[in-house]
């Protein structure tokens, strides 16, 4: 009976130890899909955002259009009339010529040459804003299919990670009833029968000499391994990240190197700007122009609320990325529905 309920210990530890084990690879797997997921997610934050931008810029050139066309149609109206006036006016000077006629002549020719101008400088104004809300909806259809892929990756990570979970609540559920059972086991253990007491043989003349000790020789103490550099962070970068991130620098440099005028670039719309973070203290923006304003801070993993004056945006932070250094730029152009981008620091050292 004592075999048996030896037997039971071990079985009882080895359960033990392969639930631990089962459960610390179970716990990684996770981490690692639900550090996935949550990077998936802000990537599709960060789609929206920049879909919904290109919508309301669309909006705006939709209003230019409107405008430009009129503007057009105004156009060659006065063009058409000034057509009538000078071919009236050499009419009259080749009928009669004479000062005043010829005044006139020059005066029509000069009119329908300004109409002509105008005519084609409208013109172009209108196939420019034709061309740039070509472009735009371009980008839109191209940000609809990402936010499309992206949500489609999104709902199946959640199923991934449904899986796991639901896996390892299954398999906690078993180890549980595993070491019930042991623990049953050893319970339900017969008494062990009396041990005789064991005879004690008579001392030899060997044992009661004296032995000399054993000095067993010290082991060569290993040799001091040289201290190592910390290991480089080999962070593997999401290529949606990449991408989003080498578009919104993109973007930057093109709207701080718009031609505007001068008084305009160098003007601030905010005496201050500050950001505070969820529970956090608030940190002041830099102004870099073109009502774009940039900071760099760490940043808490999870749901996270950024307030940005009366504003207020919401983003997803990877476990992963729990106190990393995030870049902040906020786009202050459209003060109605102003834009908040931000993306690791660590990434810009991929966009050289």
């Amino acid at each position: 009976m004592a075999v048996n309920r030896g037997c039971s210990l071990i079985f009882a530890g080895f359960v033990g130890v392969m639930g631990w084990c089962a459960t610390v690879q179970g716990e990684s797997s996770l981490t690692v899909e639900q550090n996935k997921l949550a990077r998936m997610e802000q990537s599709l934050e960060n789609r929206l955002v920049e879909l919904e931008d290109v919508e309301n810029e669309m909006l705006g050139y939709e209003y230019k259009l409107k405008r430009a066309q009129e503007s057009l149609g105004q156009a060659r109206t006065h063009y058409e009339q000034t057509l009538k006036e000078l071919k009236a006016a050499e009419r009259e000077h080749k009928q009669a010529p004479s000062t005043d006629t010829e005044r006139a002549l020059n005066k029509a020719r000069h009119a329908h040459s300004m109409a002509e101008r105008g005519v084609d400088s409208r013109n172009r104004r209108v196939e420019f804003i034709q061309s740039t809300f070509g472009d735009l909806e371009t980008r839109m259809k191209s940000s609809q299919a990402s936010v499309a892929d992206i949500k489609v990756r999104v709902a199946q990570q959640q199923v991934l990670v449904d899986k796991l979970v639901k896996a390892m609540l299954v398999q906690a559920e078993n180890q549980n009833r595993a070491q019930a059972k042991a623990a049953s086991e050893r319970k339900v253990v017969e008494p062990e029968e009396p041990v005789g007491k064991p005879e004690i043989p008579a001392p030899s003349v060997a044992s009661l000499t004296p032995a000399e000790p054993v000095v067993e020789s010290p082991e060569p103490a290993p040799e001091m391994a040289a201290p190592q550099a910390p290991a480089v962070d080999q962070r593997e970068i999401d290529p949606e990240l990449l991408a989003y991130a080498r578009g919104e620098q993109e973007r930057l440099e093109k709207v701080l190197s718009e031609l505007e005028d001068e008084d305009d670039s160098g003007k601030q719309t905010f005496r201050n700007l500050s950001l505070r973070p969820s529970g956090g203290e608030a940190i002041d923006f830099e102004f870099l122009g073109r009502n774009q304003y940039r900071l760099v801070a760490p940043v808490s993993a999870g749901r996270q609320t950024y307030k940005i004056n009366s504003w207020r945006f919401r983003r997803t932070i990877p476990a992963e990325d729990e106190g990393v250094r995030y870049v902040f730029i906020f786009d202050a152009r459209r003060l109605s529905r102003p834009r908040l981008v931000m993306y690791p620091e660590y990434v810009l050292s991929q966009l050289d």
